[in-house]
């Protein structure tokens, strides 16, 4: 799991810093992984300061982001993850900025939905929370 992978990256990381690439990654399979098999399972990535832009919408707090998942209108998806890029957050250390595009492939289409996202993880003792979070599907 993400936040275990994660103990053993912070071990390597230096004291002021995160291997940032280390971290996107872990965090990317992990995500991705959960909200495809389990989608309560990421309550645990998320606080009560944690906002969301899902669509244009704003989303604050880790209870309405939940109910946010929890209303999609569909139970299974897949994601393919296409790319895949990291940024350290230069004024505050131990952060990192992902950007991910892929497919989303949600049960009952038949063809998967371009997509991009944007998470900005913030380390909180041994592991991450998602501080800021935007999804946009790419259609039109």
């Amino acid at each position: 799991a993400f936040r275990r992978r994660h103990v053993l990256i912070m071990a390597a990381a230096a004291p002021q810093s995160v291997n940032f690439e280390e971290v996107s990654k872990a965090f990317t399979q992990h995500f991705y992984m959960t909200f495809d098999t389990n989608r309560e399972g990421l309550a645990s990535l998320y606080t009560d300061q944690s906002l969301m832009t899902y669509e244009g919408t704003q989303i604050m707090g880790q209870a309405a982001i939940m109910n946010k998942y929890r209303s999609l209108g569909f139970n299974q998806a897949k994601h393919n993850i296409k790319t895949q890029d990291a940024h350290p957050n230069p004024l505050q250390p131990n952060a990192v900025i992902v950007f991910v595009t892929g497919d989303l492939q949600i049960e009952g289409q038949e063809y998967p939905m371009k997509f991009a996202e944007v998470f900005h993880l913030v380390q909180t003792g041994a592991s991450f929370i998602i501080a800021n979070h935007i999804f946009r599907l790419n259609i039109g």
